[in-house]
Parts: C-alpha cells; structure tokens; sequence
C-alpha cells in the first residue's frame, strides 16, 4: 500500500509515500494551514488547492462535522484514494498531496490538498470562443472536438472502474495540451463521493445522464454536442 498514515496530535495525515516533497515537516510548520471557513481555497501561491469538506442538504446544520468509523470511510481519505490511484495510471486529474481528519470524540473534519491545475472549467469555457485561461494563452476550439475529447476522458475513467460523484461542467476542466501544441487537454476533478469497482451499465449511464443534465440546467446544452460525446464514448468505451 502506498499510502502511508500517521497520527499528529488528534489528527491523522495521509499522502503517498512517493509524492516527492516532505509533507510531515511541511504540516508540521502550518504549510497547508487555513481558517477553514470556505469549501476550497488556493495556497502557497496559487500552487496547491485545499478543500475542506462541508456538509450540504438536509445534515448542512452539522456544518463541517461528520461522524467517525474509521480512517479510510473518511471523505477526505476516500477523495485522496482514488485521486492518487488516477494519478498513478496517468489520468489526467489534479495530483493529491495530503489530505487529514481531526478529531474531537466521535466526529470529525475533513482536509484535503492537490497540486492546482491551470485550466478553465468546461461551464467558463462554453461561454468563450477560445481558451485564453492565462496571459499569453489563446487557442481557438471546436466544439465537435471538445465534447468529442470529453467522451473520451469520461470513458476512460469508467474503464479504470472509477465512478464520479458528480460529473457536472464545473468539475470538468480543460487545457491546452502542452505535448502536442493546439490540441485541447481534458481534466476531471473532484471526486468527492465518488467510487472504485467494476462498473455495471447503470452506474455508466447515470454519469452520463448526470453530465447531460449540467448542460442542460446551466444553459449550455445542444444536441449535437451531446451526440458528439456519446458517439465519442461509446467507441472508446468499445473499442
């Protein structure tokens, strides 16, 4: 197993044993450190993302507490598996540093640190004629390409098992493709309630589902394009 735990006080760190940076002495001297008042905010220069879980829906009362089982049935530990198992295969999502719990008796908080990624999400980007996510930056798309690329990348996490949570046009990001100039590179992120197993058709067909009614509750849906990313799906997804 490459994820190696650690307890500090009344929190439990986790990270990969090969991420490359001392992350025990970095927690240790507050590097990841926050208020904790927001969902997501952006640390050491915009470099690193840090998340810290919140509860939403009927249990938003609990605020940012949920109730202790374990280490690994902690939402932060269950997001940092499955981003470092992407990660390792190549999968183009944001890299995990570190993610930790902190206790007091039997509830707990969730933190969770990734490497940022420079890209515009999909919902920004339907709303421009180029990417021009960065000074210096511009690269005309089409659309056929773009939904076709996304079919691609949403078929190629359902064949590494992986079920996103909500696979929605804001956790959808795209970039240029620095490997091969004027393409486009496709990311997905977070995957907050997300799972890893064998997928049935069901599970496939309710991201796919999930990601057409994104498009269309934010205004950006057309037929086409949707066509053009089931077309694109099924053809990896059989190939």
């Amino acid at each position: 197993m490459s994820i190696i735990t650690k307890k500090i006080d009344n929190k439990i760190i986790f990270y990969d044993k090969d991420v490359g940076i001392n992350i025990e002495e970095l927690f240790s001297d507050g590097a990841f450190a926050t208020d904790e008042s927001k969902n997501v905010q952006w640390i050491n220069d915009r470099k690193w993302v840090k998340k810290h879980y919140f509860r939403k829906g009927m249990m938003a009362f609990l605020n940012d507490w949920y109730l202790y089982n374990d280490i690994k049935s902690t939402r932060s530990y269950r997001e940092f598996e499955i981003l470092n198992y992407l990660h390792k295969y190549s999968f183009n999502t944001c890299k995990p540093l570190i993610g930790w719990t902190t206790y007091s008796g039997i509830s707990y908080k969730a933190n969770l640190v990734t490497e940022a990624i420079p890209a515009l999400t999909l919902n920004e980007l339907l709303l421009q004629k180029s990417l021009n996510y960065e000074q210096g930056i511009s690269l005309k798309y089409e659309r056929p390409e773009l939904f076709k690329q996304i079919g691609i990348k949403v078929a190629q996490m359902h064949m590494l098992g992986v079920y996103h949570g909500d696979l929605n046009i804001n956790n959808i990001m795209v970039s240029e493709d620095l490997s091969d100039k004027g393409n486009l590179k496709i990311w997905i992120l977070d995957f907050d309630k997300s799972f890893r197993r064998y997928l049935t058709e069901g599970d496939r067909k309710s991201n796919l589902h999930r990601f057409q009614r994104s498009l269309i509750k934010n205004k950006r849906y057309l037929p086409f394009d949707y066509e053009t990313f089931l077309s694109s799906y099924f053809s990896t997804i059989n190939d």
